[in-house]
């Protein structure tokens, strides 16, 4: 792999440069990964210096790295290391003040500037790596930093093994399942610990999609799961309840079958004293008529009236083409030339396709499945959730369609979750240092330049 040339600046220190700001996070990046000439190190104090063992990123706070180990002069040290552009940065930071610091065994600095002292009075050893890192791997960060496309490595992915990018995905969809698992946790906490309800909640947040979703999070707040599965029996009314409840029924009526659902939902809203949705927090501006919110309740109901033992025969159901077999259902009669109560138009069938069936399981019933795995430590409900995954096919959107034209094809739902994590926690923040194939793409480079100078020696 060659590194991108066309920001090089002849005796620049990239590193300090004010318009690459970039240089702590990258400095400690190539110190944990060992991206500089360890040849006869020694401190500032000419103390010969080895690392045994770089120590690892921390993100909270103290010292940049814990658990390091090195022996200065002969004497073994362990504990932290603290990781600057310029020495003088120690100061400037306060760390002379805080005894947190007082435990650190070493300064490594791009730039040794000044003199400085812990809490306690000591003079913590410093190295100084300006003359010793690989400056391709400083041209490499720079040009992903400044990559204008949303992947930034795209031209540089052919250079990583395949395997170590199947491995790197398998770790991001858990760590996407673990992100969703802790959203779930938190609705199932603020509705006191109900996991029906919570089911609820989240599979019609799912069915929202991205544009409805919070509004489909109103109407699960304004019905209760209670109140619509104890009308399960009578379709007519689970159509009502949830269209009533989402303030779809507020028109003045001409036709019979929105009359009917009217009345019926002003009667068991009294009843059970229900408030519903305001109008306005529905968006149908970008839909196509097809997945208008009025479709996809309608859908929703033959779906609630269809399972015979409510949400819990989603959650028995193993066999992910089964499963998204049940929520594959058509709305009522009615919905066969409509797509709002009222408002008649060219009859289409209204069923539930498989993508957004897929997708409810992907959305809705995974992280539910892991998250419930996490709350009862019952390690089986997210090794469903995982399987789930594995056997369902890849979602089809552009993000899924951008990665395969990088040559970097989903061939299952939890390889697209992952590519899903990727482009928005790691591309799109530009987390090279934290993402694998960054990192791999760093340590080839570090690696091919440690083989060049041995052979130059």
């Amino acid at each position: 792999m060659e590194p991108v040339e066309d920001f090089r600046k002849a005796g620049t220190d990239i590193l300090l440069e004010p318009a690459f700001p970039y240089g702590e996070d990258l400095l400690q990046f190539i110190w944990e990964a060992g991206l500089y000439n360890p040849n006869e190190l020694r401190t500032t104090d000419h103390e010969p210096l080895e690392v045994l063992h770089a120590g690892r990123i921390q993100p909270n706070g103290g010292p940049d790295l814990s658990d390091a180990q090195v022996r200065i002069g002969g004497q073994l040290w362990a504990g932290n290391v603290e990781v600057h552009l310029r020495t003088s940065e120690w100061n400037a930071h306060g760390h002379q003040h805080d005894p947190a610091y007082n435990n650190v065994v070493l300064h490594a600095v791009y730039q040794h500037d000044a003199e400085v002292c812990t809490q306690n009075g000591r003079r913590p050893p410093t190295i100084e790596l300006r003359q010793r890192i690989h400056e391709p791997n400083l041209l490499l960060h720079q040009a992903l930093m400044m990559e204008h496309r949303t992947v930034p490595c795209a031209n540089h992915l052919h250079d990583v093994d395949p395997a170590r990018i199947r491995l790197w995905l398998e770790r991001l969809l858990v760590e996407r399942l673990e992100r969703k698992a802790r959203e779930v946790e938190a609705l199932y906490r603020s509705l006191g610990n109900d996991p029906a309800e919570t089911l609820h909640h989240i599979l019609l947040r799912s069915l929202g999609g991205p544009v409805n979703s919070d509004a489909f999070g109103m109407l699960a707040h304004a019905l209760p799961l209670r109140v619509l599965l104890k009308y399960r029996d009578d379709a007519v009314r689970v159509e009502a309840l949830l269209l009533g409840q989402a303030g779809f029924l507020e028109d003045v009526f001409t036709e019979e079958y929105p009359l009917l659902l009217q009345q019926e939902h002003r009667w068991l809203a009294k009843l059970h004293g229900l408030r519903p949705v305001p109008a306005a927090a529905w968006k149908l501006g970008r839909l196509r008529p097809p997945n208008f919110p009025t479709v996809r309740l309608a859908q929703w109901a033959s779906a609630v009236a269809s399972l015979d033992h409510g949400y819990d025969q989603l959650l028995a159901q193993e066999d992910p083409v089964v499963l998204a077999g049940l929520l594959q259902v058509e709305a009522s009669e009615y919905w066969r030339d409509h797509y709002r109560p009222g408002h008649r138009a060219e009859a289409k069938p209204k069923r539930l396709g498989r993508d957004m069936a897929e997708g409810l399981i992907i959305n809705g019933i995974v992280p539910y499945l892991f998250a419930m795995g996490r709350i009862r430590g019952d390690p089986s409900w997210e090794e469903r959730a995982i399987t789930l995954m594995e056997r369902l096919p890849a979602e089809r959107n552009t993000v899924i369609r951008e990665w395969s034209g990088l040559g970097i094809a989903a061939t299952s739902a939890g390889q697209g979750q992952a590519l899903l994590e990727l482009r928005s926690r790691y591309c799109a923040e530009r987390k090279c240092l934290n993402c694998a194939i960054g990192v791999q793409l760093h340590k080839q480079l570090g690696q091919t330049h440690r083989f060049v100078d041995h052979c130059e020696k």
